[in-house]
């Protein structure tokens, strides 16, 4: 497997052209397109109350007493 890695800066279209160096074998590959961080227009108070909805969404779990927790179970 080989990689090449370097950096752009992504314009207002949001179209990259990328030309790898002859040394690089044709074939199938794998794009994998890192940001600077998660920008999604959303302020850090608005993911929060996003996260707290969902989290408010999901089932409702069975409650299970510490006791009858087995540290040894993982290690049979």
């Amino acid at each position: 497997m080989q990689a090449h890695r370097f950096r752009t800066t992504i314009p207002s279209t949001r179209a990259v052209t990328v030309q790898l160096p002859s040394d690089f074998p044709p074939g199938e590959a794998e794009v994998i397109v890192l940001s600077g961080g998660a920008r999604s227009g959303k302020s850090p108070e608005e993911r929060i109350r996003d996260l707290h909805a969902w989290i408010a969404s999901l089932p409702p779990s069975a409650p299970v007493p510490i006791e009858s927790l087995d540290r040894g179970e993982i290690y049979r």
